[in-house]
């Protein structure tokens, strides 16, 4: 938790105290894959009260969709952080964007531990499931995410997983991944790029 908040606040600090955003600011191209319609982006999941939460919930906004775990010890952290700092770049227009998280570790992030975990940023829609419906929501965006035994550590797994963020347009249907890490000014780039689709 103490990662989280402090990666967060490196990014929120960073985008309060840097020059104001441009609005044409160069959309990345290193990393960024436009998506087939092979991607469904379909999910099935609960949020962080446990309310049932389906992927047409977010129809006629852009889904900025990223997939992690919060005992993830670094990269999860840095990427909310990413996240969270993408949507200030946006300003207005982030009412225009639904950023989801959506667990890899449904066994241990219950509800509760995701609404602890992103009590710093409300805006980040926090989902888990059933290790079969968090398993389908993968498979909807054809993420990679698979359990390695940490035999010498308290936490006795933990989970490797392609690093991602998933852009929808309107309809929920995935268009572009940033892979690998991404500056907020790039994320905010390719959110915004979408938006005025």
């Amino acid at each position: 938790m103490f990662r989280l908040a402090a990666a967060a606040l490196v990014f929120l600090f960073a985008a309060a105290c840097g020059q104001e955003a441009d609005p044409a600011a160069a959309v990345p191209t290193e990393g960024v894959v436009a998506l087939s319609d092979q991607f469904s982006g379909e999910f099935a999941l609960v949020d962080k009260n446990g309310d049932p939460v389906v992927d047409e919930d977010f129809e006629g906004k852009v889904m900025l969709v990223y997939f992690g775990f919060t005992n993830c010890p670094d990269i999860c952290p840095t990427d909310v952080g990413v996240m969270s700092a993408a949507l200030n770049e946006l300003g207005d227009e982030a009412d225009e964007v639904a950023p989801v998280f959506i667990s890899v570790d449904p066994e241990r992030d219950t509800p509760q531990a995701m609404a602890d975990y992103f009590a710093f940023d409300e805006r980040i829609i926090p989902l888990t499931g059933s290790v079969d419906a968090a398993k389908a929501a993968r498979n909807g965006f054809k993420l990679f995410a698979q359990k390695q035994p940490l035999p010498d550590s308290a936490l006795e797994y933990t989970v490797q997983h392609q690093q991602a963020f998933f852009i929808t347009d309107r309809a929920g249907q995935p268009k572009t991944a940033k892979m690998g890490g991404a500056t907020p000014t790039e994320l905010a780039a390719l959110l915004r790029r979408e938006i005025g689709r």
